[in-house]
């Protein structure tokens, strides 16, 4: 089991003093991860646990240049929002650049508001997050000439380079709490990351999981939870 950290990247306490401090003590103190979170443009109704926020990749980019074992994931960031080679691009950028230490999480969002604001589709936003799933895996294992042909995203003879320092690409994994999210892992990534679910929930959404696990597919199961710790139990806040 491996555990990470999120940053206080976002939110009231957030402040590049505490992002750093917080990765370079996760780093000191042995942790597998740091993690940024994503949003581009919240209306004011949805943003006010998340303003002020640093914006997720650029914030990884740089805490690259200051540690150098730590990895270095989103969670998660908003796929169907952004054009997936320009996403591509940015976490194969991260990933040759910090030696091989990028991770990515890729959720397809709640906020119609911020969907509006970027002039996206929320309606097929599910569509749009399998088939650019398949876009990042195709840019990733990179070429002199990569096509992609499908429904919402196509290019022809595009040059990636450089390709990630990981063969075939970062760990790239799907981000939700729905059965839905959970086979989109098992078919399109390297596994789930569910926010908050509960112990009931988690066993049950993991039911089809499990036969991949016995057959020997690697798959990773990693929850992002918030943790609060205080002198003594307190039983009105479990």
């Amino acid at each position: 089991m491996k555990f990470g950290v999120v940053l206080p990247s976002y939110g009231t306490q957030s402040s590049r003093l505490a992002t750093v401090d917080t990765a370079l003590a996760a780093e000191g103190l042995g942790f597998d991860s740091i993690w940024t979170t994503d949003h581009l443009a919240l209306p004011q109704a949805d943003a006010a646990r998340f303003t002020p926020l640093l914006e997720a990749v650029t914030t990884l980019s740089f805490l690259a240049g200051l540690t150098s074992k730590i990895r270095l994931g989103v969670s998660a960031l908003v796929l169907p929002q952004r054009n997936p080679l320009e996403v591509a691009k940015q976490i194969a950028t991260l990933d040759v650049l910090s030696g091989g230490r990028s991770m990515l999480a890729c959720g397809v969002g709640w906020s119609r508001g911020e969907y509006d604001a970027l002039g996206s589709d929320f309606s097929n936003r599910g569509k749009r997050m399998d088939e650019a799933l398949k876009v990042l895996r195709t840019l990733w294992r990179g070429g002199r000439a990569v096509s992609f042909q499908g429904k919402y995203y196509h290019f022809a003879d595009v040059d990636f380079a450089p390709a990630p320092i990981q063969p075939g690409g970062p760990p790239l994994w799907v981000a939700g709490d729905s059965p839905v999210s959970v086979r989109r892992a098992m078919l399109l990534g390297d596994g789930w990351h569910p926010n908050h679910t509960d112990a009931e929930s988690l066993a049950r959404l993991l039911q089809p999981v499990r036969p991949f696990l016995s057959a020997g597919r690697p798959f990773t199961v990693c929850m992002r939870l918030g943790l609060r710790f205080s002198d003594s139990p307190d039983p009105a806040n479990p």
